[in-house]
């Protein structure tokens, strides 16, 4: 079969591996209650405090360079934490301001703002600009392609149409999709609490290992494009991140593929049209 797109190196799949670093934000906007409430609290902020330095001693120990989204908030809450993540040559994405859903947002006015805002905060603290983004929820809006692209984004990591990369055009310009899907985000299977209800209980790892593997392997055998979606307050548990381990070991006995930041993904896909 032919490959659909020719990657990096003549590798025979893509792989992006991203963590969405919410920690307390989207409890907060759940409900702005639950801000008081230390048990809630304490689960997201478990990401940025405890599962962050294992996650990334374990990408350190593969020397490998991935993507993490952090809402503007948490970057203002956990300034160290998101400059440890730069200083180790990954790269950083926005993720909205407090984990707010575009679709849900009052319009095009109010996204714009709390874009600017968080684009802001990125630039006063990190001295970075965010080339990619990944909308919260992966909820994004009829405005928000554009809105992207005119504020200078390449790329967009959300959709669930596709399994390989392609275009949104806009009237700015076109902008990468990096699309993705529920399968392949770790929330959907170890998300939990009891009150107020979410999530679908706690999966075994075992088996969520299977559900990945075959995933990627799907990918691997059509040379197209893997995208994994985690979250560290969930991910970054010891059982699950030693689950992770094995996967990436997986992927990496392959030889033949490229593991790498979301914007190399974008970038390298840009310079095949």
């Amino acid at each position: 079969m032919d490959r659909p797109i020719k990657w990096k190196n003549g590798a025979r799949c893509a792989v992006v591996i991203s963590f969405d670093v919410d920690g307390e934000s989207p409890w907060i906007l759940r409900d702005p209650a639950l801000a008081e409430r230390p048990l809630h609290m304490g689960m997201g902020a478990y990401g940025p405090k405890t599962g962050m330095p294992r996650i990334l001693r374990i990408l350190d120990r593969y020397d490998l360079k991935c993507g993490f989204f952090i809402p503007g908030w948490i970057v203002e809450r956990y300034p160290d934490m998101a400059r440890e993540v730069l200083k180790r040559g990954h790269e950083i994405g926005h993720h909205g301001y407090l984990h707010e859903k575009p679709f849900f947002l009052s319009g095009r006015e109010e996204e714009e703002a709390l874009l600017l805002k968080t684009l802001d905060i990125f630039q006063a603290v990190l001295g970075i600009r965010p080339q990619g983004s990944r909308a919260p929820s992966c909820d994004p809006s009829k405005h928000t392609m554009e809105l992207l692209r005119k504020h200078g984004f390449v790329y967009h990591s959300n959709m669930m149409d596709a399994d390989l990369p392609y275009c949104h055009k806009t009237p700015y310009g076109e902008l990468v999709e990096l699309p993705t899907a529920w399968v392949n985000d770790d929330w959907v299977y170890f998300g939990f609490s009891a009150v107020p209800p979410v999530g679908n209980g706690i999966w075994s790892q075992e088996d969520v290992f299977e559900i990945w593997k075959e995933e990627f392997e799907g990918a691997y055998d059509e040379g197209g494009f893997f995208n994994l979606m985690g979250h560290p307050q969930v991910i970054g548990r010891p059982s699950r991140m030693r689950m992770v381990e094995r996967l990436i070991q997986h992927i990496l006995a392959k030889k033949d593929v490229w593991i790498a930041r979301p914007i190399e993904v974008a970038e390298h896909y840009l310079s095949q049209r």
